[in-house]
């Protein structure tokens, strides 16, 4: 098993990250963007080569990636399932990724075989997450599948803050005086 390591906070942000390994030695370079159809993430090895990419190609729910080894595309990222845990499946691949988005653990396996291991990491640096990925060739395309990973879950994250916030108390005490003030005024 390789070890990887990411920032949590630059992870899914739109800057470039450094991934290093167990020895803190930089391994390879995370450069893109989120958040619009054909927006494109590439892994970089240190020599400036691209190793793997992912591209949004939907941005409606479900929302669809492509995933590139080099320029070949391999396969395609989307959402199956969506219950306690998130279950995705990378189509031409037959790789399954298991998504606890609340402890931010993500898994990645073809067929009974685990591939990769993604979970938070604290250390006194700061948050990372933790990649233990089966071997080096994968590693690329594994990163560009994790870091699609915590954006949905940061996305997720987003939205449920904005639904909890539209049903808060407070905000559900203002919205039902407006009503009464609304049936007040057509009453009268």
């Amino acid at each position: 098993m390789e070890t990887y390591y990411i920032n949590e906070h630059v992870l899914s942000a739109n800057v470039r990250t450094v991934i290093k390994n167990a020895q803190d030695k930089s391994m390879y370079i995370l450069v893109g963007r989120w958040g619009v159809k054909g927006d494109v993430l590439s892994v970089y090895n240190m020599n400036g080569e691209v190793l793997a990419t992912v591209k949004q190609t939907t941005y409606a729910f479900p929302s669809r990636f492509d995933l590139y080894d080099r320029y070949k595309k391999i396969g395609s990222l989307g959402r199956l399932i969506s219950f306690n845990r998130d279950i995705y499946l990378v189509k031409q691949l037959n790789w399954l990724v298991l998504a606890n988005v609340n402890k931010q653990t993500y898994r990645i396996y073809s067929f009974k075989e685990r591939l990769m291991l993604m979970e938070k990491h604290t250390v006194y640096q700061g948050d990372y997450y933790k990649l233990s990925i089966k071997n080096e060739t994968l590693a690329p395309v594994c990163i560009c599948i994790g870091a699609v990973m915590d954006y949905w879950a940061k996305n997720n994250e987003k939205n449920w803050q904005k639904v909890n916030s539209f049903l808060s108390p407070k905000a559900s005490y203002q919205s039902m005086e407006l009503i009464r003030e609304k049936i007040k005024s057509t009453s009268r």
